[in-house]
């Protein structure tokens, strides 16, 4: 999971975070948290009211949320 997060999830972040300050690891550390849950429920867990989520529904639910750790919102 690490490695991944590495490879994939911090690079995407990296635009949003910027710029880089005192608090950013916490930033990305509560988006990555978020996006975590989000793929832990929808395909390992598989549960059928987030399984069936369109993208659409996923980024209308998590945008705000995602923009007010980011200090967007």
């Amino acid at each position: 999971m690490r490695d991944i997060f590495a490879r994939v999830v911090a690079p995407a972040l990296a635009p949003a975070l910027a710029p880089v300050g005192p608090d950013t690891a916490r930033r990305a550390g509560l988006v990555s948290a978020q996006l975590l849950g989000l793929a832990l429920t929808r395909y390992l867990l598989r549960l059928p009211a987030v399984a069936a989520l369109t993208p659409d529904e996923i980024e209308a639910a998590y945008a705000p949320a995602i923009a007010g750790v980011l200090g967007l919102g």
